[in-house]
């Protein structure tokens, strides 16, 4: 059986060809974002470039919207960076004033990190990001809202709050 889409039939994807360059413009505003801030702040580019990082910083952030810290246990698994590697990242972010670090109350050999101020200039990174893929998928601001859980009105002042200055 012939497949429907590949390469050799190429006219076959002539019509993804807006999706493809729809994601490309996204990934290079990504890009283009985390690499501005990265020149600014002085962060290392491996920790703009591995997508691997990015996975980590949203679920740093996730984590600290959801329960106010994390621990490293809520990082590991979430991709192939060994234990080490995730550790020599999270004491760079605390180094850089990103994260406070503090013994767990519970049990002192659980450290728990904590979002400082200016950790929000990932956050408003990540809403810029956020308006800009709904603009690019033509996404209306009531649909975008509803993806993120939120009223339009409360959406709009996150992204209102996050073109202020980074």
């Amino acid at each position: 059986m012939k497949e429907i889409v590949s390469f050799e039939a190429s006219d076959n994807l002539k019509n993804l060809e807006g999706f493809t360059k729809t994601i490309l413009s996204f990934n290079q505003k990504k890009y283009s974002m985390f690499k501005d801030m990265a020149d600014k702040h002085g962060w290392d580019s491996i920790y703009v470039n591995d997508i691997r990082y990015d996975l980590l910083r949203m679920a740093i952030m996730d984590s600290h919207i959801s329960k106010g810290f994390f621990t490293i246990s809520d990082l590991t698994g979430i991709t192939d960076l060994n234990i080490r590697s995730i550790e020599r990242f999270l004491k760079k972010i605390v180094v850089a004033g990103y994260l406070d670090k503090r013994s767990s109350g519970k049990d002192k050999r659980v450290v728990e990190y904590f979002a400082t101020d200016k950790s929000l200039l990932l956050l408003k990174i990540y809403l810029k990001l956020l308006k800009e893929g709904a603009g690019l998928f033509k996404i209306s601001p009531e649909k975008t809202a509803e993806f993120s859980d939120m009223t339009t009105e409360e959406l709009e002042k996150y992204l209102t709050w996050s073109e202020d200055k980074v």
